[in-house]
């Protein structure tokens, strides 16, 4: 049932070429309840940020592509809700494609090092690239220690996607 949403999703952002969806991508969907208490959840996002009347449009859109399909209302019924939203700080990075959103800001990321050892770091996102056909990575500039007033300026980390555990956006107070 959720992939059969998700393939709904992916067509009406496919179809929204010059509308107020172009740019939006899909992260997830998730389909609770039973019965015609139904309820979808679609996480989408954009490279410079998903708004929130493009949330409500695709809401709208869904919506409609559900009641016009004899199947899929079938499966869910006249009663069901669609809530359409974007991840919001402290929610983890759930693709590569994600980061681009983020760059020069603070993130906090769990990898792998080199040594097979997890670890943590915390600093501004300053580059990321995204290979197809290669290891994508990106560059964290870690934080200064505010207590140590002598430190040397550190140096910029690169993580391979495949070393990332969980990064995840914070506010910067």
């Amino acid at each position: 049932m959720q992939e059969r949403i998700s393939n709904c999703v992916l067509q009406i952002i496919a179809e929204s070429a010059g509308t107020r969806g172009e740019g939006a991508y899909l992260i997830a969907v998730k389909v609770t309840g039973k019965g015609s208490g139904r309820k979808i959840e679609v996480l989408m996002d954009s490279d410079i940020g998903i708004r929130i009347h493009q949330c409500a449009w695709f809401s709208r859109r869904i919506r409609e592509k559900i009641e016009g399909d004899d199947e899929l209302l079938e499966l869910f019924g006249e009663n069901f809700d669609v809530m359409v939203s974007s991840p919001g700080l402290g929610e983890p990075i759930l693709l590569p494609r994600q980061y681009i959103r983020h760059i020069g800001k603070l993130l906090s990321a769990k990898y792998i090092d080199m040594d097979g050892v997890q670890a943590e770091l915390r600093g501004h996102l300053q580059d990321v690239s995204l290979l197809e056909d290669g290891r994508s990575w990106i560059i964290i500039m870690p934080e200064k220690n505010k207590k140590k007033v002598s430190q040397p300026t550190p140096e910029s980390v690169t993580l391979y996607l495949d070393q990332v555990i969980c990064a995840v956006p914070e506010a910067e107070l």
